[in-house]
């Protein structure tokens, strides 16, 4: 029997890790402001910092989605 709830976190984990690294994949050209300017090459922009975000997110349903597996299927 599958447990829909352990499905569906893993599944919407994996999705926002994929935009999340899709994000942070992102060209300068379509980044976004300049947030942080480390030196004149390199520097930290919008999108960088919402896939960073999302990237948490994703971490963290997923691993939600461990945790309610692992007390699914523990021997009582």
């Amino acid at each position: 029997m599958a447990d829909w709830r352990v499905l569906g976190l893993s599944a919407s984990g994996v999705l926002v890790l994929l935009a999340g690294l899709l994000a942070l994949g992102l060209p300068d050209a379509y980044e976004g402001q300049v947030l942080y300017a480390l030196d004149a090459t390199h520097s930290v922009r919008t999108l960088d910092a919402v896939g960073l975000a999302l990237l948490v997110v994703g971490s963290i349903l997923v691993w939600g989605a461990g945790l309610l597996w692992q007390r699914r299927v523990k021997p009582r």
